[in-house]
């Protein structure tokens, strides 16, 4: 972790200013102290770690479970299947996001297949990566360094992002949504995070590719027990004071996308 990054970190908790001991540009490991309420958050191989598996709750334990069992397979895989048949599909989702420059926030980032597009993108200053898997950070960590990039990375529940109101200047997120304990949490987080007049894209798989993975991954139906709520694009959980709100589905009806942007100015909300 860059120290500089921790201008724009805040206890997950409480949002409060984070202090870390100790000096020097890149911290490897530490402990990160909230002013606030004094909880101590460590930094683990250079990754701050706001969640622990052990404290997560409902589907975000099991997912977070499931793909750090997952993360060694899932890396290589996920980035072939890009390359062998869903570029296209990929590219026609995150072209949602532009014109894309600043700083860009991408949550649930996974192994990080969608990196190569934020470093490319000439007018990218700053690329910044959650997720709530460990095995998926790690995975995603060894990707960035073996590449020379400098990303970003910290362990942390979407529901309750670690970083300061309007900090970025794009936010995109693809997968996993669906499955969130809070949904609606999730997406003023990602309102609460960016700055005024940023682009927010978020996209996951619909309702046939849910069906077609419990019929390929069984564990995967078992974590609903039976109880598994159909998918939806969740587009009523926009709040209703953004701008430029869009949903499209894309390849056959099996992705969809939502868009919207946050006004550049102040919303007064009558109750």
């Amino acid at each position: 972790m860059k120290r500089s990054t921790l201008d724009i970190l805040v206890c997950p908790a409480c949002r409060a200013k984070l202090e870390l001991a100790g000096d020097g540009s890149e911290i490897e490991a530490g402990m990160l102290t909230c002013a606030a309420c004094q909880k101590n958050y460590p930094i683990e191989q250079g990754i701050p770690r706001f969640v622990r598996l052990d404290e997560l709750t409902g589907q975000n334990q099991k997912f977070a479970r499931f793909y750090d069992w997952f993360s060694a397979i899932y890396a290589p895989g996920a980035r072939l299947t890009y390359k062998l048949f869903g570029e296209r599909g990929r590219r026609r989702i995150l072209r949602h996001l532009e014109p894309l420059s600043g700083r860009v926030l991408e949550t649930s980032i996974g192994s990080g297949p969608n990196l190569p597009y934020f470093i490319n993108s000439l007018l990218v200053e700053a690329v910044h990566g959650m997720d709530i898997s460990a095995g998926q950070l790690a995975q995603c960590q060894r990707y960035v360094r073996k590449r020379g990039w400098g990303v970003e990375l910290v362990q942390a529940n979407a529901e309750e992002l670690p970083y300061q109101d309007n900090t970025f200047d794009a936010l995109f997120h693809f997968g996993g949504i669906n499955f969130f304990n809070n949904m609606k949490k999730a997406v003023d987080e990602m309102v609460r995070v960016v700055r005024p007049g940023a682009k927010v894209v978020f996209s996951d798989e619909g309702e046939r590719v849910a069906k077609a993975y419990e019929w390929a991954l069984p564990s995967f139906k078992s974590f609903f027990k039976g109880k598994r709520q159909q998918v939806r694009a969740p587009v009523d959980l926009v709040p209703g004071e953004m701008e430029d709100v869009q949903l499209e589905w894309i390849l056959g009806g099996h992705v969809y996308i939502i868009e919207f942007r946050k006004p550049k100015k102040n919303v007064e909300v009558n109750e």
